[in-house]
């Protein structure tokens, strides 16, 4: 049985529970335990009544996600394994307790059994954690290094990858020794291509400054000598679910249109071939990628076959392509994937000039 009902404009959760409190925590709390999402005591069992707008934000599995907590403050209530199927998927944490958990999923009322078929498999098969590089056929999958395609983009003058020199997974017992190699062969990358232009989603100028300082010699380091690596620092959360406006998530990064407006002028003004990275080369590389290739006219599957490919990286987590339509879409509108006008009409209203726009545009075509 479901914990929740939907009713015209609300949906109801109901839960037997033992406990003096219940919360519900998820991707529309950013995993926060908050007083607007606290259950209410109903005899047995505990009630919560929230508009369905409150709810409305999804996570990496493309859907609305959510677990529970109760009296205990250090972790939430065991999952249910015996819930419907396709109703969870993997909780992709990273903490003591390895990968192993799933967090529920509000689905839509009208969801169907294929669908709900694909979540099951797409939810099993994103535990898959490679610990070796031994283990991929393709040091290209590795690295989650690939050449960006479609519309106008000329022929390997775009690439994304992994971060080829700050690590994010140190810390993780499985990852944190492919990891060395998943950097290396990014750097290698990144030389056999001849990138000369690299920008950095993930660092400030700052915080890229004093990490690189002392780090060894490499081709990427090379290039930030060279003032060949730019900065344009954004989050995760400002990508995905603030692309509708220029605010920041954090206080020393960019907001989505004063990152937007920053890359396309540095594409403008530096020469390719062209390097975008973040920390894991999928969120926020996923969606300044996809701006880039609506810009230049690539169309819809090209798009979603780019920024799936992020998942053949087996790091025990999985990224649905509803994040990026949506954020796409909440930034551009819900026409953004007819054509490249509409791109080229969002620039100018971020303070971009026609000459920037083309320039940057031609750059990216490889035409003079």
């Amino acid at each position: 049985m479901l914990h929740y009902q939907y009713t015209e404009h609300d949906v109801v959760f109901t839960l037997p529970y033992p406990g003096d409190e219940l919360y519900l925590v998820g991707t529309f709390s950013n995993w926060q335990k908050q007083a607007a999402f606290k259950f209410e005591k109903n005899g047995n069992g505990f009630v919560l009544r929230k508009p369905r707008d409150e709810l409305n934000k999804i996570g990496n599995s493309g859907y609305i996600e959510y677990c529970l907590w109760g009296d205990d403050a250090s972790q939430p209530l065991p999952f249910n394994n015996e819930y419907p199927v396709g109703y969870y998927f993997n909780s992709q944490s990273f903490d003591s307790q390895g990968n192993g958990g799933c967090n529920y999923l509000l689905l839509p009322e009208n969801i169907s059994q294929t669908e709900l078929t694909q979540i099951a498999k797409d939810s099993q098969r994103s535990f898959t954690v490679k610990q070796s590089a031994s283990e991929f056929l393709s040091e290209y999958t590795l690295a989650n290094f690939r050449q960006v395609e479609g519309g106008n983009i000329a022929e390997g003058n775009l690439f994304r990858s992994y971060h080829p020199l700050v690590p994010s997974r140190s810390e993780h017992v499985a990852l944190c020794d492919v990891e060395v190699q998943r950097q290396g062969v990014a750097m290698k990358l990144l030389e056999r291509h001849g990138v000369r232009t690299v920008i950095n989603l993930s660092e400030t100028s700052q915080q890229l400054a004093s990490y690189i300082h002392s780090a060894p010699a490499s081709y990427y380091k090379t290039l930030w000598l060279e003032q060949q690596v730019v900065n344009v620092p954004v989050a995760y959360e400002t990508v995905y679910f603030m692309s509708d406006r220029d605010e920041s998530f954090n206080a020393e990064e960019l907001g989505f249109q004063s990152g937007i407006r920053a890359v396309i002028r540095y594409i403008a003004d530096n020469p390719g071939p062209y390097h975008v990275h973040c920390r894991l080369g999928s969120d926020r590389t996923g969606v300044i990628i996809g701006f880039l290739q609506l810009l230049m006219g690539a169309d819809k599957a090209q798009i979603r076959q780019n920024y799936l490919q992020t998942n053949e990286m087996a790091i025990g987590e999985y990224r649905s392509f509803r994040l990026l339509e949506q954020a796409l879409c909440r930034a551009l509108g819900e026409d953004c994937f007819d054509n490249d006008v509409v791109a080229k009409r969002y620039l100018p209203s971020l303070g971009l000039s026609g000459a920037v726009i083309d320039k940057a545009c031609r750059n990216l075509a490889c035409k003079a």
